[in-house]
């Protein structure tokens, strides 16, 4: 019996929990389209009234910028990568498949012995 009402509420627990998700995540997209909507608005009654719109008329600096780099800072670059691309091969690894296989290993050399 008790088996029941904890099934019960769990089923309760995850529905209220779902249902709450839910009403949050249609909350935010709300927020968000009635945000953008107001935007379009404004930008379609600007249009409408011919407002005008302010143009930037300062002239681009046609100058270019150079960084300059020492060892110290592309030697964290490279370390970086490294450190980064091991975490991906790490990632990439199947542990399940890899947990069955050793699985497998151990128990054939202990049939054998």
């Amino acid at each position: 019996m008790g088996g029941r009402i904890h099934g019960f509420l769990g089923g309760v627990l995850l529905t209220s929990v779902f249902t709450y998700y839910t009403t949050e995540y249609i909350h935010k997209n709300q927020q968000f389209i009635s945000q953008q909507l107001r935007q379009s608005n404004r930008i379609t009654q600007r249009i409408v009234n011919q407002e005008a719109i302010p143009q930037d008329n300062t002239p681009r600096d046609s100058r270019i910028l150079t960084t300059n780099r020492n060892f110290k800072e592309t030697c964290k670059d490279i370390w970086n990568e490294e450190i980064i691309t091991a975490v991906n091969w790490i990632y990439s690894i199947d542990w399940y498949d890899l947990g069955l296989n050793l699985d497998k290993k151990v128990l054939s050399y202990i049939n054998k012995n």
